[in-house]
Formats: C-alpha cells, sequence, structure tokens
C-alpha cells in the first residue's frame, strides 16, 4: 500500500477517535477556572529567577577574584 496513503488513513481514524471521545466525554472539553498562575509559569519564573541569580553571582565572582589576585 501507498505509504501515502496510509497516512492518510491513520489521520483520518485518529480524527474520528478523537471526535467520538470528544462526544462521549463533553467535561473533558472544559477547563475549570484558574485559581492563579499555571505551573508551567511558575516554573518559567522560577527557571528564570535561578539563572539571574546563577549570572550575577558569577559576575560578582569575577569582580572580587580580579580585586583579589590571593583568591583562587
Amino acid at each position: 500500500m501507498n505509504t501515502y496513503a496510509v497516512e492518510q488513513i491513520a489521520r483520518q481514524r485518529t480524527a474520528e477517535v478523537q471526535a467520538k471521545t470528544a462526544q462521549s466525554q463533553p467535561a473533558a472539553r472544559v477547563r475549570p477556572a484558574s485559581h492563579g498562575p499555571s505551573v508551567r509559569n511558575l516554573t518559567g519564573w522560577a527557571l528564570i529567577q535561578i539563572g539571574l541569580a546563577l549570572v550575577t553571582s558569577s559576575a560578582r565572582h569575577q569582580h572580587t577574584a580580579a580585586m583579589n589576585p590571593d583568591l583562587p
């Protein structure tokens, strides 16, 4: 069988299954009201803060090492 035809059949079957699932579970389409920032949003901001802390501490360490050549 042609790979293009197999791909088309697979896409059609996937769409049919998704439509059938959406009809049988109407609550799955409705998301609950948000009670604050999402976990993804909070995680992103935490990673940004960690990165900024690492950058600023690294810059501060390089500056003090340049001022005091005795430090490693």
